[in-house]
């Protein structure tokens, strides 16, 4: 579920980014650049947030106990 969430996030930030945002000096930042600047950061910054609660929560990681389950119900393997 945070995955999807981490992915739209993601999707917001690059609707936002604003291409040699370093190499433009601060005093010719326009008030629109600055504020999509931002808004890229805080995005991403949301993103990265979802995608750690999605490794920390979400069962479609390998490692996660629930997706060894249900990898085994399809396979139809049993674990010893």
């Amino acid at each position: 579920m945070y995955l999807a969430i981490a992915a739209l996030f993601f999707a917001f930030a690059g609707f936002f980014y604003v291409p040699g945002f370093l190499d433009i000096p601060i005093g010719m930042l326009t008030l629109r650049q600055l504020a999509c600047e931002l808004l890229c950061t805080l995005f991403a910054f949301l993103a990265l947030a979802a995608l750690a609660r999605s490794v920390e929560l979400d069962a479609l990681w390998p490692w996660r106990a629930g997706f060894r389950r249900a990898l085994a119900a399809i396979l139809g393997t049993r674990r010893p």
